[in-house]
């Protein structure tokens, strides 16, 4: 109020007084002075021959029993609720300073992907997986490497059961007398409690020759006995999405096309992927 009597400063002292969470006390205490005025305000409208003094001093006595009032806003107004919120915010802070620092630290290779080891959340799209490169590089990018046939981006999507299933970045290579195709999946959700799963044995590798690859338990084994195809988790993981890598073993030099076909019975999504159309 903009001239504060003794009366009205005592009842709003006993009035907020209960309210131990300092924000809280100073807001609500704010929200009761503002109404008084309010009141009084009120009041010189209807009665335009009253003083402003007698206008504050009906107000108030309209405001109530502070004691009554002050007992039911403490009641209301938890102070470990208010501590809570504020622990919230210095926790998101932090957080968030955490993950610039470690931006820092990575430099732009955490974003742009020219270092696999930085790509901490994937954020490019690109994998975590170093394939048969050099250390420093990615499976997935076009390189001197004379056993890397062609590189490509399919760019391909497919929404499913609420979620974005992508085919971002492929290569082919030759690898001990035969062609592997490589190909990185992600799938996108804004459910992070249920980040979406691909399941190998839901995966139907085949081409424009009749030739069906198997995975996991159907795929070819190298001689120490390991799958030599799979579709493998962990490629890339953030807090919206899951990346997937695919690698089939043993194409036939001569497809030009693949087909991806995901689903326990009828297909869910099928990817086409034109392997004329990489950068060799």
């Amino acid at each position: 109020m903009e001239r504060k009597n003794e009366a009205a400063v005592s009842w709003l002292d006993t009035a907020v007084g209960g309210i131990r969470f300092g924000p809280d006390r100073a807001a609500v205490r704010e929200e009761l002075e503002a109404h008084m005025e309010d009141k009084a305000a009120d009041l010189q409208r209807i009665f335009p021959g009253i003083s402003r003094e007698e206008a504050e001093e009906r107000a108030l006595s309209e405001m109530g029993d502070p004691a009554e009032i002050g007992k039911e806003l403490a009641r209301v107004h938890k102070p470990w609720l208010g501590w809570l919120w504020r622990a919230s915010g210095v926790l998101l802070a932090l957080v968030l300073i955490a993950f610039l620092g470690l931006n820092f630290a990575l430099g732009d290779d955490a974003f742009l992907g020219d270092d696999s080891d930085a790509e901490f959340w994937d954020f490019d799209a690109m994998p975590f997986d170093r394939g048969r490169m050099d250390w420093y590089e990615t499976t997935y990018l076009h390189g001197e490497d004379p056993g890397q046939l062609l590189t490509f981006s399919p760019g391909l999507e497919q929404e499913a059961a609420g979620q974005r299933i992508s085919a971002l970045r492929g290569a082919l290579w030759e690898e001990e007398g035969t062609q592997v195709l490589y190909l990185y999946l992600r799938v996108d959700t804004w459910k992070f409690w249920a980040l979406g799963i691909l399941k190998e044995e839901w995966m139907t590798v085949t081409d424009d020759r009749g030739n069906r690859y198997g995975l996991g338990l159907d795929a070819p084994r190298d001689p120490s006995g390991g799958l030599l195809s799979s579709l493998s988790g962990g490629a890339g993981k953030g807090p919206f999405h899951r990346g997937y890598t695919l690698r089939v073993w043993g194409i036939d030099a001569q497809a030009e096309t693949i087909y991806l076909s995901y689903g326990p019975g009828d297909p869910v999504f099928t990817f086409t992927l034109d392997l004329e159309e990489g950068a060799a």
